[in-house]
């Protein structure tokens, strides 16, 4: 039982930042950021719109993201992606590639708050459905590359959702994490409560939380 501790924290912490009932007040959800300072319990995460103080309490719970590719993006893969309304297909705006057990953390299609360009956007969790071939054309419909733009069907209860991901979207996966990651100039993504705070999502080996 004891190897499956982590996972078990790391499928509890993304599900509190990644579901639907975490997104009914998107503009006052999350602090992105680097940190600036740690002293005790305290956290001051450098955001675009200033500093924010984190509160670590003993039952914060911290999961960290590595780099990831294209590669890692199969059919039968659960992903969790936030997206932008786009011609033909929602565009991608990050993507994080979730281990098979971790598939169905925030499943669903619900608001977001990561800035857009002035677009709204929505974050989008599913599993990516298996190419579909047409009799008449032969065709593959629901899992299409263009150039370096990969264009995919993802499917969630409720739903289904065109994706395209273009060329240079921030790409990740999870890993395990503890608060020693928690550093000055580490990056960080953090939901409300913040005192103390529930989890914090951190950076490692130069990933960048993208969501």
């Amino acid at each position: 039982m004891t190897r499956f501790l982590p996972v078990a924290i790391v499928c509890t912490s993304l599900a509190g930042e990644m579901t639907p009932a975490a997104a009914e007040t998107p503009a006052q959800l999350h602090v992105r950021g680097t940190v600036s300072a740690v002293a005790g319990n305290k956290v001051t995460i450098a955001s675009a719109t200033g500093p924010v103080v984190v509160t670590l309490g003993p039952k914060t719970r911290y999961v960290g993201v590595v780099p990831a590719s294209l590669h890692d993006i199969t059919t039968g893969t659960f992903i969790g992606t936030a997206n932008v309304p786009g011609v033909g297909a929602a565009r991608a705006l990050e993507v994080v590639v979730f281990p098979k057990a971790l598939a169905g953390t925030g499943e669903g299609d619900y608001p977001w708050d990561l800035p857009a360009g002035g677009h709204r956007s929505a974050m989008t969790n599913g599993t990516i459905e298996a190419p579909k071939m047409s009799s008449m054309t032969n065709a593959t419909v629901s899992h299409v590359e263009s150039g370096q733009t990969r264009t995919m069907t993802l499917s969630y209860k409720g739903g289904t959702k065109v994706i395209a991901i273009p060329a240079g979207v921030p790409i990740v996966g999870i890993a395990p994490a503890t608060r020693a990651l928690i550093v000055p100039g580490a990056h960080v993504f953090v939901s409300p409560p913040f005192t103390p705070a529930r989890s914090i999502v951190v950076g490692e080996n130069g990933a960048v939380p993208p969501m």
